[in-house]
């Protein structure tokens, strides 16, 4: 018996976990087993005839909100074509409303609701011809006579120590440049109503001796990126210190090779952990957190437990460093948060200037508590996934429309990185920093979304190079900034991002008479060199001017020199590094023009 476990990703970067999870707990008595990994971005033509091509006796898949109605179509159309293969289905999207999913398609042959390294093999070793009950099969929902027959159980795999691990040779092969997901844990200790991990209390924990063996096998097959899918990975702060000790001493000396992202809950940080973190080497470690919501009636409505106070002194602390990539998220469309609410959210946590912000859409997904309350707080929401609020009580659709707008340009000026210096003026003022006459960042944006709609920015893919002088416009067009010093940070944004030298349209440039030749002189200078670029020193001066960039700014009515380096660049950031050299040049004020 052949048995071809498909799993459809979102992005070729990503990679399936749980696919290689169940094929590990496989052994001889199940048959052949293959995993098929593909994406939804792939035709489904493909797809299925790659998988026709294995001639499965058995096709399982794991459903998730993004993929559920690919999955359909090809079961469907795979049990068209072959000698009716047993059609298996498993994973969230499918195991909170089986009986409903076997009574409407009648291709599906078994639903696995829950954790499958126990029940797959089982089930794999019954349709193979060996002993067994499918009733002794927990979480299994099938068919039986016409009739569905589901037991209702949710399957929960209670010693962890007892799944084999799923990163073969095989697997770490077939995941080479993409991101690796791994869990040191299964559960969460918290409740939030919005989230699967409340469907199950406490946390179950993999043994560290088996953590830190996967890890160092990752890492030797050159993963660059291990996300660590643990739902709280703070929870219990003794052994998360334990495990970032272990990442620290022995992966922290691996130059840029390897990166760590975690969930974390910021006011679960303890004093000890946060002076752990403050020597971590920078880029090695990244934080996911979720704030979710500043409004305690919200926190209270979702069941969200939380010491905002603790939360934001924790994530100043990180910041400070700058040695740790932070990223916060925020979630639209909770109870009791309505458009004032939810601005305030929003200002007091992108306030924090965190190196990622993800403004998210609340999802009614399948088994949570949410969607059992959607009556009572007025949810209307897309009936396919992802399940996405449309409007509630609290808010109307044109107000979800506005933060769609918002969180369009969240994610070209902030999130991209590349406007750090540009967004830091901006805001300064409007954060309370200032003399108080610039808008506070929701503002900001809503202002910025109301001038690329009325010119269409919002409506058509924009150029990354484009942006800087829509920026540039819009700054004009408000009249509430200084046009002159906004273009001397966009230039800066620009050339700290993007090695090119050659600025983007509307952005204008300081010229100088000799500038050029000012500039080798610099690089022949060898006290320059070892104080400046030590790592190029041995380097002619024409392969130095191939690695590094020049250039002229004017702040306060002073000129300046700024040396980019375009060999070194943070960890953290992900921007070239440059560095102030004016008092090294030899520079008269009449020369620039």
């Amino acid at each position: 018996m052949r048995t071809v476990i498909v799993s459809l990703n979102s992005k070729y970067i990503h990679s399936s976990l749980a696919a290689w999870y169940l094929k590990a707990a496989c052994d001889s008595r199940c048959g052949e087993v293959i995993v098929f990994e593909s994406t939804i971005n792939e035709h489904p033509d493909r797809i299925m005839s790659a998988v026709y091509g294995y001639k499965p006796d058995v096709i399982a898949f794991s459903c998730y909100i993004w993929n559920i109605e690919m999955v359909l179509e090809l079961a469907e159309n795979l049990k068209k074509v072959l000698d009716n293969p047993v059609i298996i289905l498993g994973g969230p999207e499918v195991s909170f409303d089986s009986a409903d999913i076997l009574d409407r398609y009648p291709f599906v042959d078994f639903i696995l609701s829950g954790e499958g390294e126990i029940s797959f093999p089982r089930l794999l070793v019954m349709l193979q011809g060996g002993r067994g009950n499918f009733d002794d099969i927990e979480g299994l929902n099938r068919r039986e006579n016409g009739k569905v027959i589901s037991d209702g159980r949710y399957a929960v795999v209670k010693n962890l120590s007892e799944i084999p691990s799923p990163y073969s040779d095989e697997m770490l092969e077939n995941v080479k440049d993409r991101i690796v997901y791994y869990e040191s844990s299964r559960g969460c200790p918290f409740s939030c109503s919005y989230c699967m991990s409340s469907i199950l209390s406490g946390v179950r924990y993999f043994p560290l001796e088996r953590v830190y063996a996967d890890l160092e096998k990752l890492v030797s097959h050159g993963v660059r990126q291990i996300k660590f899918v643990d739902r709280t990975f703070n929870c219990n702060p003794a052994r998360a210190c334990e495990i970032f000790k272990h990442i620290m001493t022995r992966f922290g000396d691996l130059n840029r090779s390897v990166n760590f992202h975690f969930e974390a809950a910021a006011d679960l940080f303890s004093d000890e952990m946060l002076e752990l973190l403050a020597e971590a080497p920078e880029g090695l470690i990244q934080f996911e957190i979720g704030i979710q919501s500043t409004n305690t009636a919200t926190l209270e409505a979702v069941s969200r437990k939380s010491d905002l106070g603790k939360a934001f002194e924790n994530i100043r602390k990180l910041l400070e460093r700058n040695n740790i990539h932070i990223h916060l998220d925020l979630i639209a469309g909770l109870p009791h948060e309505n458009p004032g609410l939810f601005r305030k959210s929003f200002n007091e946590v992108y306030g924090m200037f965190p190196h990622h912000f993800q403004l998210g859409f609340l999802k009614l997904l399948k088994g949570s508590e949410i969607r059992k309350q959607a009556r009572e707080h007025g949810y209307r929401f897309k009936s396919r996934p992802p399940y996405e609020v449309l409007e509630n009580n609290y808010m109307r659709y044109g107000d979800i429309v506005e933060l769609k707008q918002i969180e369009e340009l969240v994610e070209r000026y902030h999130n991209s990185g590349k406007f750090r210096h540009t967004l830091s003026y901006l805001f300064a003022a409007g954060l309370g920093h200032g003399d108080g006459s610039l808008v506070p960042p929701y503002e900001f944006y809503r202002e910025l979304a109301q001038y690329c709609a009325r010119n269409g920015f919002l409506d058509r893919a924009v150029s990354a190079r484009e942006l800087y002088g829509i920026m540039l416009d819009f700054a004009k067009d408000t009249g509430r900034y200084d046009v002159r010093v906004l273009n001397e940070l966009l230039k800066l944004d620009f050339l700290s991002s993007d090695r090119s030298r050659s600025l983007p349209p509307g952005i204008e440039r300081i010229h100088r008479d000799f500038f050029g030749a000012a500039c080798r002189k610099f690089l022949e200078n060898r006290d320059n060199l070892a104080r400046f670029l030590p790592a190029l020193a041995d380097l002619s001066t024409g392969e130095i001017l191939k690695r590094v960039h020049f250039e002229i700014f004017q702040f306060k009515g002073k000129p300046s020199v700024y040396l980019f380096d375009y060999e070194n660049r943070s960890r953290v950031t992900g921007l070239y590094r440059y560095v102030d050299v004016t008092d090294a040049f030899d520079l008269t004020p009449g020369s620039f023009r």
